[in-house]
């Protein structure tokens, strides 16, 4: 297939995993059924979800989630509610990317982005609303809208206490700012989460990426000399100029490029994906 959409999700984009038994898509708004919860049992139920969630029972998580909504559709615990509603439709945006089911992960990604912004509009508590936000832009990202991730990453920096998510938000506010062409303010955020939490792991792909001024299309990842050789001769006889870089591994990296505009790279990767349909862009 020559178009695939990659997702990662969870807060700041920090890498999760999950699976569930259905495959369809959930809108935000789908209606919930049943009896209004008590005060006292919203807690629970959101516990009760939450847990389900950490386990992988995407659906059971879903329906403890909804189960908060009814009649609340923005009282006590519907912020959390809605939060954990975009984390499952996040999810299951990736089980449908893996699967090469592009409509329906981008379908899953919208519902997930409208969940989170019913989440911002349920007046949640300061961190809550920095991970509400936070997934608002790690949906807007994988849908290049990179000016929105820029401005809800920023804000959502400013609410999130816990040190590793905070750096995984940051970093991914230099990525967008690279994709949107701001290269010198992404070299300021990179050095910031280098700064501000060394020897993490947002750190060191921050120092990887500090210093870009343009993008390459990465065709393929190659263990022998020839056969990168040979991708290299092959893209030359298409009029296309491409260089071999070394990974730590040892292993061949065929590029091409650079180009100095992020819709350039995807123009590039679009020509050559017939031939080459798992090449990314880079960065």
């Amino acid at each position: 297939m020559a178009s695939t959409l990659v997702i990662a999700s969870g807060q700041g984009c920090a890498p999760t995993d999950a699976t569930h038994k259905s495959g369809s898509a959930i809108t935000a708004d789908a209606p919930a059924t049943g009896k209004p919860l008590k005060s006292n049992e919203v807690k629970p139920a959101l516990e009760s979800a939450y847990a389900a969630f950490e386990r992988k029972q995407l659906d059971a998580a879903m329906t403890g989630a909804d189960r908060v909504l009814v009649g609340n559709p923005a009282g006590p615990g519907a912020a959390e509610a809605h939060y954990l509603r975009g984390r499952v439709l996040e999810e299951r945006a990736q089980e449908a990317a893996r699967k090469e089911e592009i409509p329906e992960a981008k379908s899953n990604l919208q519902a997930a982005r409208d969940a989170y912004n019913a989440g911002l509009s349920a007046k949640p508590a300061p961190a809550v609303e920095g991970n509400l936000r936070a997934g608002v832009a790690n949906v807007a990202y994988f849908q290049e809208d990179y000016s929105t991730a820029i401005s809800q990453w920023t804000v959502a920096a400013d609410k999130i206490a816990d040190p590793q998510t905070k750096a995984w938000v940051l970093y991914r506010v230099g990525l967008s700012q690279q994709r949107f062409g701001n290269f010198p303010d992404a070299d300021r955020t990179f050095a910031t989460v280098q700064k501000d939490f060394p020897g993490s792991e947002p750190a060191k792909r921050a120092a990887a990426h500090q210093g870009v001024r343009g993008f390459h299309v990465q065709v393929g990842v190659f263990g022998a000399t020839a056969n990168a050789d040979g991708a290299v001769t092959d893209l030359r006889k298409e009029g296309v100029i491409a260089l071999i870089v070394a990974d730590p591994a040892g292993r061949h990296i065929v590029r091409v490029g650079p180009v100095p505009t992020y819709e350039q790279a995807k123009a590039l990767k679009t020509r050559l994906a017939g031939k080459y349909p798992d090449a990314v862009i880079i960065p």
